[in-house]
């Protein structure tokens, strides 16, 4: 690993871990082995927000191995597509551990660089999970709203692993396998008994001009 990969993967750690504002260059230094504060950093970025900056690039710029498990698979089963598709979030949840505690820790200093995350990590698994349950339900006109469904599978997921990670383990006691199975099981159920389609009639108020037809 070069010194330049050092400070990165350092600097990422210490950022999830302290935040940013209160992780010093001289400590990046430090965990990089480098003679803290000198300046060393320096030599190989040009400041602590480049070197955030370059962190977060280097992370969206992979995810391979969750989008291969959001790519409809002819020749597995619908919970068994559904159950890879869970674990490969859970894992790259740990791929990205250090920026995801970033979130909550000081990255909305940073409006352009958290917009960049939301595009290029959580809307564009968004849209390739909301593509793998349409296909998986044969809904290729949308009728039903796998959008927001998808919206509740990815809160669920990300739900479950910042509990995971703020104590060690669920405190419900619940493993990660339980939390798959149960993930799979749903969303087959859901899929094979799809929730009614994208409208709104039966939930929306009536209209008073409606009202008065019924009673004529």
């Amino acid at each position: 690993m070069t010194t330049r990969d050092r400070l990165l993967t350092e600097g990422m750690r210490l950022f999830g871990e302290q935040g940013y504002t209160a992780t010093s260059v001289a400590q990046i230094e430090a965990a990089a082995g480098l003679s803290p504060g000198s300046g060393s950093l320096y030599k190989h970025v040009r400041s602590k927000e480049a070197l955030l900056t370059e962190g977060l690039e280097q992370l969206l710029s992979d995810g391979r191995g969750l989008e291969e498990r959001l790519a409809p698979q002819a020749s597995q089963g619908v919970a068994e597509q559904l159950s890879a598709a869970a674990t490969a979030g859970l894992r790259r949840l740990d791929e990205e551990r250090d920026l995801t505690r970033l979130l909550f820790r000081g990255l909305d200093a940073f409006p352009e660089l958290l917009q960049r995350f939301g595009d290029g990590e959580i809307n564009r698994f968004h849209r390739a999970s909301t593509d793998l349950l349409a296909g998986l339900a044969g809904d290729s006109d949308g009728v039903v709203d796998w959008a927001a469904i998808a919206v509740v599978l990815q809160g669920a997921t990300a739900h479950f692993w910042l509990l995971c990670d703020l104590f060690g383990q669920h405190p419900t006691d619940v493993d990660e396998d339980r939390f798959v199975a149960a993930v799979a099981a749903l969303t087959t159920a859901m899929i094979a008994a799809p929730p009614t389609a994208r409208t709104r009639s039966a939930a929306a108020p009536r209209s008073p001009d409606s009202q008065v037809e019924e009673t004529r």
